[in-house]
C-alpha cells in the first residue's frame, strides 16, 4: 500500500481526563492521510504541501496549524475517552461480581486512587452482594460501578455503615448492599462463563 499520514502526539495536558492519560501515555491524531502518487498531482505530499502553503497565505510562511486538533475535536476526545471508560469500569465490575459468584470470597481490584471489592453470600434462597469503595473514587464512578449491575435499581441500594458479608468498612470506605437476583446472578454468569481467567 502507497498510503501516508500525519500525525502529532497527544498527552495528558490535551484532555481533561487527566487520571486516563499518564505520563508515559502516547495518544497519536491522524492529521491528514491520503495516498503516495509520486507522479500525479492528488499525491499525498503534493496536496498536503499546497495545503499547508494555502494555509499560510499572507503570512510568508507555511501552516499546517489548522490541521492540528480544534477545540471541539478535544471535545469529541473527552467524550470518547469518559466512554471507553465508563464501559471498562461496567466490565470490570460485572467481573469482579462474577469471581465472587463463583468462588464463594472477596474479590478485589486496585487502582491508582482507589479499591473496588465484590462479595457475594448466598442466605438462604437470597443472594445478597455488597460492594466496597475504598481510596479516592470519584462519584462519578461510583454511580458506574453502582449502575453495572442488572436488574439493580438504584434505590435498592443500601449503605452498610458496619460493613456486610466479611467486607469491614475501614477507614476512608464505603460499603452498598442489595440483594442480588437470581435474573441478574444469570446474566452476569453469561458474560463471563466462556471466558479464559
Amino acid at each position: 500500500m502507497n498510503y501516508r499520514g500525519a500525525a502529532t502526539k497527544l498527552g495528558s495536558e490535551d484532555t481533561s481526563h487527566l487520571e486516563l492519560l499518564t505520563a508515559t501515555d502516547a495518544w497519536w491524531w491522524i492529521c491528514a492521510a491520503g495516498e503516495r502518487k509520486s507522479d500525479s498531482r492528488t499525491d499525498f505530499y503534493k496536496s498536503i504541501e499546497a495545503e499547508a502553503s494555502r494555509a499560510g497565505t499572507g503570512s510568508g510562511h507555511v501552516s499546517t496549524a489548522h490541521l492540528l486538533p480544534q477545540e471541539i475535536d478535544f471535545k469529541r476526545l473527552d467524550a470518547e475517552i469518559a466512554l471507553q471508560a465508563s464501559r471498562a469500569i461496567r466490565d470490570l465490575t460485572r467481573r469482579l461480581i462474577y469471581d465472587s459468584l463463583t468462588s464463594g470470597k472477596v474479590v478485589s481490584a486496585e487502582f491508582s486512587n482507589y479499591v473496588l471489592k465484590a462479595c457475594v453470600r448466598a442466605r438462604e434462597e437470597e443472594a445478597y452482594l455488597a460492594i466496597a469503595a475504598e481510596g479516592f473514587i470519584n462519584p462519578a464512578i461510583l454511580a458506574i460501578v453502582l449502575d453495572a449491575v442488572p436488574d439493580i435499581p438504584h434505590e435498592d441500594w443500601q449503605i452498610e455503615p458496619g460493613g456486610a458479608m466479611g467486607v469491614d468498612v475501614a477507614y476512608g470506605q464505603i460499603v452498598f448492599s442489595t440483594v442480588i437476583p437470581p435474573t441478574a446472578q444469570a446474566q452476569i454468569v453469561e458474560l463471563f462463563a466462556d471466558s479464559p481467567e
